[in-house]
């Protein structure tokens, strides 16, 4: 498969395409950008342990002290690294990925770093001031997840909410959120049914385990990926990524939020909320920093991805936060049923298309010739617009070797048929 490097970070097969020598070059790079100290987390996969060792073992030959947070989720991580507090922060996880895979995060004053930036900084990798001392490692888990924690409800003014033990089905992959997740229903009241499963990416797997759950009588399902940035939320209906973003950002907006900012991969739903609530809508490429990127240059206080299940609250966190999207959620039961009328209208269908052999340039000459769209957006891959209801994205994926295919529709079937088409169309385009 090889290493992928990009905006959202580096991975690959463990240590077939992702190796220690890897980890310690992109750890080196990293800490030329660095002052002193570095905040360190990782995910709960095997490989995980021994990748932070490397990691933090680099850092401390750089003079840098490691704040080891120890296994903890992405927004944890990056809210910590902070200016205000520890500056910077390296994630270990592969996110959504495999579990047999593994790869690195960066985080600077409290926003992610693109890998691939990195990359071009290599050559640059000796830090200009002379080190005269090595790093100390200090072990502070418990003091970042109450400190995550308290800001958290403080930030949602949470305090004082009681659910009186509604029932939550909660998914966490057994991965680094599940303490977290577990702290946040109980301070809120809920009772927590746990049905953790090896579903690594919750917005491409099969929930049925949850779907069950709700039907037999718990309020809501929350399936979080392993570094619980993503948090898929499933109300009974049927389920899509983008109702996770749908609903937070019908929160955000209620708080204030005037304008938001969400990739192109996204339900013309959130459109349809945006227009009713009367708040500006910006779309991005796809990925965290592009998204991120549009937020800050237009001063739009949230956004996320639809595909990805991601919402990120510039107030808060400058990065996806499954667990601050899991607490708005919950937060809302008494709306979520009017919300979700908007998803209720949409049929969305994603998938992706091995891309070994495939010739991109081919693929946009196959989409382009066609004559059956209204508007063609080359932002991120080709995005066409058929009509005010229907869209098909095809683009190249960020983080795999494969091409990524979207498709929304009115109709489930004509969703489908779409799908279909265009499949065939990327794999003739060999």
């Amino acid at each position: 498969m090889g290493l992928k490097v990009s905006i959202s970070g580096v991975r690959g097969l463990f240590p077939e395409d992702l190796t220690l020598e890897h980890v310690m070059n992109f750890t080196r790079v990293f800490s030329s950008m660095l002052s002193d100290r570095c905040a360190l987390a990782m995910d709960t996969r095997i490989s995980s342990k021994s990748i932070a060792s490397v990691a933090s073992a680099v850092l401390r030959e750089y003079g840098i002290d490691v704040y080891n947070l120890g296994v903890a989720p992405t927004p944890v991580l990056v809210r910590e690294s902070n200016a205000s507090r520890v500056g910077a922060g390296i994630m270990v996880t592969a996110s959504h990925n495999p579990l047999e895979w593994n790869g690195l995060k960066f985080a600077l004053n409290g926003r992610e770093v693109p890998a691939d930036l990195l990359l071009k900084s290599s050559n640059s990798s000796k830090k200009s001031k002379s080190i005269s001392r090595i790093g100390v490692e200090y072990w502070s888990s418990s003091s970042a997840s109450s400190i995550y924690l308290d800001d958290l409800f403080r930030f949602l003014e949470l305090d004082g909410y009681d659910a009186e033990g509604v029932r939550v089905a909660v998914d966490t992959a057994h991965g680094s959120s599940r303490a977290y997740i577990l702290e946040i229903l109980a301070r809120l009241g809920f009772r927590a049914v746990v049905m953790d499963s090896i579903a690594v990416d919750p917005t491409g797997s099969d929930l049925a385990h949850l779907y069950t759950a709700v039907s037999n009588g718990c309020r809501l399902g929350i399936a979080l990926d392993m570094d619980g940035d993503r948090a898929v939320v499933l109300t009974g209906q049927r389920y899509k990524p983008d109702d996770t973003l749908l609903i937070c950002l019908a929160k955000a907006v209620e708080m204030g939020c005037r304008s938001i900012a969400v990739s192109i991969d996204t339900s013309n739903a959130v459109r349809d909320l945006a227009r009713a609530m009367n708040c500006k809508l910006l779309y991005s490429k796809v990925g965290e920093a592009n998204v991120v990127d549009t937020m800050l240059k237009n001063g739009c206080g949230a956004g996320g991805e639809g595909s990805s299940a991601g919402f990120i609250m510039a107030g808060f966190n400058l990065c996806r936060d499954g667990l601050l999207a899991s607490a708005l959620s919950l937060s809302m039961l008494d709306r979520l049923d009017e919300v979700m009328e908007y998803s209720k209208r949409y049929s969305v269908r994603r998938g992706k298309v091995d891309a070994r052999g495939i010739k991109h340039d081919r693929i946009s000459d196959l989409l382009l010739s066609r004559h059956d769209y209204s508007e063609s957006i080359t932002m991120d891959g080709i995005k066409l617009v058929l009509d005010e209801s229907t869209w098909v994205l095809v683009r190249p994926s960020n983080t795999e070797d494969v091409v990524r295919l979207s498709v929304e529709s009115e109709s489930t079937d004509r969703c489908n048929e779409l799908y279909r088409m265009y499949e065939q169309m990327i794999k003739d385009a060999g």
